[in-house]
C-alpha cells in the first residue's frame, strides 16, 4: 500500500477506528513513546516497566495480536480495513492535473506536479 494513502487515512480519519484498533493504537503509541521509538514484541513488554506509559498499556488479546508485528504493520493494515470497509466516508483529495493524493483533504496545491486550484474554487 502507498506509504502516502497510509498517512492519509490514519492521519485524517482515525475517528473510523474500531474499539479493538483503537485499544492497538493507544498500547503502540505508549509502547513507542517508553521505548523511544521502538515497536516490536519486544519494546510493548519492555514498555509495561515503564511507570509513565505503562498505563497505556493493555492486555486484551485481540488488542495485542493487532498490535504484535508493530507500529508500521498495524498503521497499514488498519488504513486498508478502513478504506475498504468505510471508503463512502473517505474523501480522498486527488489532484486533478497529476491523480496524485494530495497532503490533506482541504490542500488545493499539488506537492508532487505542483499544481495549484486555489483560484478555481472562488467561481
Amino acid at each position: 500500500m502507498n506509504p502516502n494513502l497510509v498517512t492519509y487515512v490514519m492521519s485524517y480519519y482515525l475517528h473510523l477506528m474500531n474499539q479493538c484498533e483503537k485499544r492497538a493504537y493507544q498500547h503502540l503509541t505508549g509502547t513507542l513513546k517508553s521505548t523511544m521509538g521502538r515497536s516490536d514484541l519486544a519494546a510493548q513488554e519492555e514498555a509495561r516497566n515503564d511507570r509513565q506509559f505503562s498505563r497505556w498499556l493493555t492486555d486484551d488479546p485481540a488488542a495485542l495480536h493487532l498490535a504484535s508485528e508493530g507500529w508500521p504493520v498495524f498503521l497499514e493494515r488498519t488504513a486498508k480495513r478502513i478504506l475498504a470497509e468505510q471508503e463512502k466516508d473517505i474523501y480522498l483529495n486527488l489532484c486533478p492535473r497529476c491523480g496524485e493524493l494530495t497532503r490533506t483533504p482541504t490542500a488545493r496545491q499539488c506537492r508532487f506536479c505542483g499544481n495549484d486550484w486555489h483560484q478555481s474554487s472562488k467561481a
